[in-house]
């Protein structure tokens, strides 16, 4: 009995040491948090392109770190434009370039992606980077609604990506 007290007692210690760090990677990696941020923001325009069955454009301000979605296919959104929603990105972290199947590759000023009516959108990569050097990309396919994240800078040719 005692024997089982002690090591139930390390197991303890061990967990009360090492949880405060796995907590703190887990929940302040401002490169992980932003990518989970930008794919639920991605999910949800193109769910919102099937269920109102319209078009909709991810307009990305690369220079100020911003995301944002309008109805329709018009120009650059303003700000006061309605039914537009905005994703700010950390300035820790910062979009370096969009590279789309049809459209080519973006790293200044802004990029553009459409989504159709069926939620469909051009097979995509955006990379991101933060402050420390790090890269994240984020893959998008075009039919399957398929959101595949890489923790480098992974090109649209790569053979990872089209496994």
């Amino acid at each position: 009995m005692i024997e089982l007290l002690v090591v139930l007692m390390v197991i303890s210690l061990a967990t009360a040491f090492t949880l405060p760090s796995i907590r703190t990677s887990l929940f302040s990696d401002q490169l992980k948090g932003t990518s989970r941020r930008l794919v639920g923001f991605i999910v949800d325009v193109s769910q919102d392109a099937v269920n109102k069955q319209s078009e909709y454009v991810l307009h990305f301000d690369l220079g100020n770190n911003l995301v944002r979605a309008v109805r329709g296919t018009g120009p650059e959104p303003g700000l006061d434009e309605p039914g537009a929603r905005t994703l700010e990105i950390p300035e820790s972290v910062r979009v370096v370039d969009i590279s789309t199947a049809h459209g080519g590759k973006s790293g200044q000023g802004t990029a553009t992606l459409t989504f159709s009516k069926k939620g469909y959108v051009d097979k995509t990569a955006i990379h991101l980077r933060s402050d420390d050097g790090r890269d994240m990309t984020i893959v998008l396919s075009p039919f399957l609604g398929v959101i595949r994240i890489f923790d480098s800078y992974v090109e649209l040719e790569d053979e990872q990506v089209r496994l």
